[in-house]
């Protein structure tokens, strides 16, 4: 089995340029968007781009890319989705205090910058309310400037809920600065269980692969209960996430300052989840969360759309 047809335990980040190479070429389409480099990181073409992110995301066209992973392995009836990795991570983050308001994290500056995060709010919303509004496998849309997703269910409970699917992700670069430094447009493939508790719903989220080697890992999880006083709802995410370091942020050696990447690390999250959760609200209220311009889908263009939303 190739690496990007791999059931999502065995993902394994692809480090030659051949690797990287034959798994975009697997995957791409008049959307989606290849690993840069330094070259083309100073493009005019990035440049204005990049001053789209910052000043105009709204101008920036949606995307819906193709689901080109051979998914036949999560279909089997005997298919087992691991938790336990993001299982340890909240154990983690479960023994630290709060670093600000409702997050904390583990920064791991090894090698790569990896990251444990957790986020939590409590909202005013009838946690009944909050669930009949808000669709818990829907919850990838309200990640911070996504593009677009598109999403194939395998299986549903008795109620028509999906409890198995996987979803293709396209999102902006994070933060959105970095665009100017040579970061890569999100594009990843995401295998996603979904349960439903009697006072709690959870989607947990797992990495497949990524077409452009925008992702090394983002394995994660978005609950919804309600509150401790039973009156309001608890929105909580956890994380453990690792992207490439942005090209040109490494040339010039600020990558080597711990200081400054821990800085741009904490802000980087709190806007994340500050928007994450507010567009969790927003998607209560019956407002559009996806970034971009909307643009019409041709179902006959060969995307698989099937359950696209």
């Amino acid at each position: 089995m190739s690496n990007q047809n791999k059931p999502a335990d065995t993902w394994e980040y692809p480090r030659t340029k051949e690797q990287r190479d034959s798994l975009y070429a697997k995957h791409a389409s008049d959307e989606t968007v290849p690993m840069g480099n330094l070259l083309s990181d100073i493009s005019p073409k990035a440049i204005f781009k990049a001053i789209r992110i910052m000043l105009a995301k709204g101008s920036i066209q949606q995307k819906l890319l193709p689901i080109a992973l051979d998914c036949s392995a999560f279909k089997e009836e005997g298919f087992e989705y691991s938790k336990a990795q993001i299982e340890q991570v909240v154990k983690n983050l479960e023994e630290i205090p709060f670093r600000e308001k409702g997050m904390k994290w583990i920064i791991d500056f090894n090698g790569e910058l990896r990251v444990q995060f957790y986020g939590e709010r409590i909202v005013n919303i009838p946690y009944e309310d909050m669930i009949e509004k808000v669709d818990i496998s829907r919850v990838g849309d309200c990640f911070r400037d996504v593009l677009g997703i598109n999403t194939e269910v395998f299986k549903r409970d008795d109620q028509g809920r999906p409890t198995l699917q996987i979803e293709r992700i396209a999102a902006l670069a994070q933060p959105n600065y970095s665009a100017f430094l040579g970061k890569d447009e999100l594009d990843v493939y995401k295998l996603e269980i979904q349960e439903y508790e009697e006072k709690k719903v959870i989607n947990w989220m797992k990495t497949v692969c990524s077409p452009n080697a925008s992702t090394v890992i983002d394995d994660s999880y978005f609950a919804l209960s309600p509150s401790d006083d039973g009156k309001g709802t608890k929105l909580e995410f956890a994380a453990l996430q690792e992207f490439p370091l942005p090209r040109i942020m490494v040339l010039l050696g600020l990558s080597n300052w711990k200081w400054y990447r821990e800085w741009l690390t904490r802000g980087a999250y709190r806007r994340f989840w500050n928007d994450t959760s507010g567009n969790v609200l927003k998607m209560y209220a019956g407002e559009s969360v996806t970034t971009g311009k909307p643009k019409s889908l041709n179902k006959t263009s060969g995307y698989n759309c099937s359950e696209a939303r």
